[in-house]
């Protein structure tokens, strides 16, 4: 039986179990399967933005963005995996920081599989404040390998210097301060830059919202936004998003505005 058999006997039972299934090869798509056309924001959208800087711009998008419709938690996660990250509507989802890719996904019983399969990456961990409606905000949640989620834990993002696990082009160990830190393959080193930075734009200052990390990251996550730009899943993650919960990431729409932002951190929160 050649390669092509095998892919789709395996799919075959998958569907027949009713369950997820990992294709650690290359995403398998259908023939039949059309990728929805990425959208740029609607006209006008950030039109109170225009020609501000620094925190006024930060002010400035959080009154456009600020608004949207909380989906609770359990709704969050069922269409993160159903829709949001089902790019191709084919009921297949790959997670962030291995790269492999789940068949038969639909909500997030599916999966989960009981611990074997995916769950929801808060970017901004919950430990550090993503609680109540940002703990629900598709904008900062991804799906990923329920090992690989647990070996990221609440660490702050950065470079890895001294490795003390890997997987998948993903990595834990040391930067070169000796701080703990946890480094996404280079496919999604630019989204979870421009995840966190839309996480503080909504929520610095609100609840519990904690800094720690922030403070240890925000450098990096510049550079990975520049390493890794906005490509056209993530520019079709975001229409999602806002058909789902009715708000855009800014930084996805104009990555440029990171820079426009500068520094993100008012200087009384600067170490």
């Amino acid at each position: 039986m050649n390669h092509a058999r095998l892919l789709c006997a395996s799919l075959l039972i998958a569907t027949l179990a009713g369950c997820a299934h990992p294709l650690t090869a290359a995403r398998a798509t259908t023939a039949f399967a059309t990728r929805p056309v990425a959208h740029a924001a609607p006209t006008g959208y950030y039109a109170a933005a225009e020609g501000k800087t620094g925190q006024q711009l930060l002010a400035a998008l959080k009154g456009v963005v600020g608004p949207h419709k909380d989906l609770g938690y359990d709704l969050a996660r069922d269409v993160m995996f159903k829709d949001v990250d089902d790019l191709d509507n084919d009921n297949q989802v790959m997670d962030i920081y291995l790269g492999k890719v789940w068949a038969n996904v639909s909500d997030r019983v599916t999966a989960y599989q009981n611990g074997a399969g995916m769950n929801a990456e808060h970017t901004w961990p919950q430990s550090k404040g993503a609680e109540g409606v940002a703990k629900a905000d598709l904008h900062h949640l991804f799906p990923a390998d329920v090992k690989a989620n647990s070996t990221r834990s609440s660490w702050p993002f950065g470079e890895v210097k001294t490795q003390v696990w890997a997987g998948g082009g993903s990595e834990l160990g040391q930067n070169a301060d000796g701080v703990e830190v946890f480094c996404p393959r280079a496919p999604q080193r630019g989204d979870t830059a421009r995840a966190i930075f839309y996480f503080y734009l909504m929520y610095s200052g609100v609840g519990s919202t904690n800094l720690e990390n922030f403070k240890v990251e925000q450098p990096v996550l510049r550079r990975w936004s520049k390493e890794d730009p906005v490509d056209a899943n993530e520019a079709l993650r975001n229409d999602k998003i806002q058909a789902a919960q009715g708000n855009r990431n800014p930084f996805v729409d104009h990555p440029e505005w990171i820079d426009t932002v500068g520094e993100f951190l008012p200087s009384k929160l600067r170490r």
